[in-house]
């Protein structure tokens, strides 16, 4: 993330760093819930701005499960290995003939005083066996339809020019508050 908006001019500091002591908790019914929860929880706690994203890899036979529990649907002591072969395994057994996959991202950035802006990304692509060492979560395995290759394989500058979270940052861009903040005199 740090990487996508490092051309905006803002100073991002990480929730440690903006004092925010509490676990952020992902409680909503999916990526919106979820992305604006944590922000406006790290602006109520902070009084600064926030930006928190929520995503996961939803595979189209399948109705788009595992949706926004792709990081939990395993189990919480699950590695991304294993969930990935978990889920390879489950196209396999439940959609055999059709491994379509999407990345799915939601950004939410809210202000003190301001109404929250939500933005959507997501990337096409194909579930295959797993291919590079890059990336982290699905990315082995996540063949993109942009790229011709996994997202393992893809370099960090390839990968960040087409994916769900980057076109979710271009998005919440073009909303205009990621723009330089203005002071009035």
């Amino acid at each position: 993330m740090r990487d996508l908006l490092s051309r905006y001019p803002w100073r991002l500091l990480s929730v440690d760093e903006a004092g925010f002591r509490q676990e952020l908790q992902e409680l909503g019914t999916g990526y919106a819930d979820n992305a604006l929860g944590k922000a406006a929880a790290v602006t109520r706690a902070t009084g600064l701005p926030a930006l928190a994203d929520d995503s996961g890899i939803e595979i189209d036979a399948l109705r788009g499960w595992p949706g926004s529990m792709s990081a939990r649907w395993l189990g919480e002591g699950a590695s991304d290995r294993e969930r990935l072969l978990g889920l390879i395994e489950e196209v396999k057994r439940r959609s055999p003939d059709d491994a379509r996959a999407r990345y799915v991202c939601v950004v939410a950035f809210t202000r003190p005083d301001a109404e929250p802006v939500i933005a959507h990304g997501e990337c096409l692509g194909v579930i295959v066996e797993p291919r590079g060492d890059n990336g982290f979560g699905y990315d082995r395995g996540f063949l993109s339809n942009d790229l011709g290759v996994t997202f393992g394989e893809a370099s960090e500058v390839a990968k960040n020019s087409v994916s769900h979270r980057a076109r979710a940052v271009a998005r919440l861009a073009e909303s205009g508050v990621l723009d330089p903040p203005r002071s009035f005199a």
